[in-house]
């Protein structure tokens, strides 16, 4: 099974920590940066397949309000918001849906990176 550099780059802090080189508070750190930027990689790459260049983006967000305002959040560093509705409750105790719109903050240009 193929791994990626994130994946990688876990593995290897992982084997630190065991070995006593990292501690375990600098590995979780370490391992969730790692993750954070994937999160936004994987946003922002999501984001740019669905607009033509130039377009906004609605977006619909269904879940528990706390991790709803945390992807609202990571949205707004890879992208730009524009409008973001008031949180609407669901038939679900604790669930809350919001709309927003995203736009891309630079045009596409070049390969992937």
């Amino acid at each position: 099974m193929a791994r990626t550099r994130v994946g990688r780059a876990i593995g290897d802090i992982a084997r630190r920590a065991a070995r006593g080189e990292l501690s375990a508070a600098q590995a979780a750190a370490l391992i969730a940066r790692l993750r954070a930027g994937q999160r936004h990689a994987l946003y922002r790459a999501a984001l740019d397949s669905l607009a033509a260049p130039g377009e906004p983006v609605q977006v619909r967000l269904i879940g528990p309000a706390a991790d709803v305002a945390n992807l609202l959040t990571v949205l707004d560093d890879a992208t730009t918001l524009t409008g973001v509705s008031d949180p609407y409750p669901t038939s679900r105790p604790g669930v809350v849906r919001v709309y927003a719109t995203a736009e891309r903050r630079h045009p596409l240009t070049g390969g992937s990176k």
